[in-house]
């Protein structure tokens, strides 16, 4: 009689271990798919950030060419020329100051 009661328990065990190694292989897979779609998401979330960052560094060339054409020399002369009536002195016009020579009051 204790011969089948051995068989039963070592069944019921086997069936155990066969039912946590398979749930094991089960939820480890699963992990593997969700890991690898996590994977594929943050990798489309980078390609749209490498190409706005992209996006970015244009406008901020554009920007720099803006601001080099705002401030060019030949552009505030004749701005000073035309809204401003200054002329660029002649050479009589213009005096050395000697600084050691200047007496402040």
């Amino acid at each position: 009689m204790t011969m089948p009661t051995l068989n039963r328990n070592k069944l019921s065990m086997d069936y155990l271990r066969n039912f946590i190694l398979w749930s094991a292989v089960l939820i480890s897979a699963i992990a593997v798919v969700y890991a690898n779609h996590l994977c594929r998401e943050k990798y489309s979330e980078l390609s749209y950030l490498e190409k706005d960052g992209m996006n970015l560094d244009i406008n901020y060339g554009r920007l720099l060419l803006e601001y080099s054409a705002w401030g060019s020399m030949h552009r505030v002369e004749k701005i000073a020329r035309e809204n401003q009536k200054m002329v660029i002195p002649q050479s009589p016009d213009i005096i050395a100051v000697d600084q050691n020579r200047l007496e402040i009051n």
